[in-house]
């Protein structure tokens, strides 16, 4: 029925032509929208499959307060900050290829010989360069910590606005319980 309606204005206001058929796809593009947006079709929050006697209880968290919200903001830019850091560079990745190349040569090499023992010592030598590139820079290690004194203070956030909701969720339920039965 609506998709009737719109052809009509379409036509009715465009004509017919290229025009027209460009302004019935947008106006059905809209109207699709409109549709979804109205008639939501229902999430899944979680499978579960319950057996008899078990419970399930689905419990809502408050809507986020400003606080929390700068909070998370701020978890969400120093997650990524650390991802940037944390990606191996150039330095890194040569270090990596070079401890790589020497412990296949070791893997090859009859144990014992001198041949592996020379090995083995450039490999020691490869595995201490290789563990001094991929240490965490001082950068890296502010930008964790302070990542950790973020999530921390998230996280406390959103459990005192949880029990807050909790403990309002109890008083009016015990008022609408005195009401009744009182």
């Amino acid at each position: 029925m609506l998709d009737r309606l719109t052809q009509r204005a379409v036509s009715w206001l465009f004509g017919d032509g290229l025009g027209a058929e460009l302004a019935a796809r947008g106006a059905g593009f809209l109207v699709g929208g409109l549709r979804d947006a109205v008639d939501r079709p229902p999430q899944d929050l979680t499978g579960v499959r319950l057996r008899p006697g078990d419970s399930y209880l689905v419990v809502a968290r408050p809507r986020a307060t400003r606080g929390e919200r700068r909070l998370a903001a701020r978890q969400r830019h120093l997650a990524e900050r650390d991802r940037h850091l944390s990606r191996p560079n150039r330095r890194q990745l040569r270090s990596a290829r070079r401890l790589s190349r020497v412990q296949r040569r070791l893997r090859r090499v009859r144990a014992g010989s001198r041949r592996a023992t020379r090995l083995a010592a450039r490999e020691r030598s490869a595995g201490e360069r290789f563990d001094r590139e991929v240490a965490p820079t001082r950068r890296q290690r502010a930008v964790r910590a302070e990542l950790l004194q973020v999530t921390t203070e998230l996280d406390a956030s959103r459990a005192a606005s949880f029990a807050a909701a909790q403990s309002a969720r109890s008083r009016r339920r015990r008022r609408l319980r005195g009401r009744f039965y009182g």
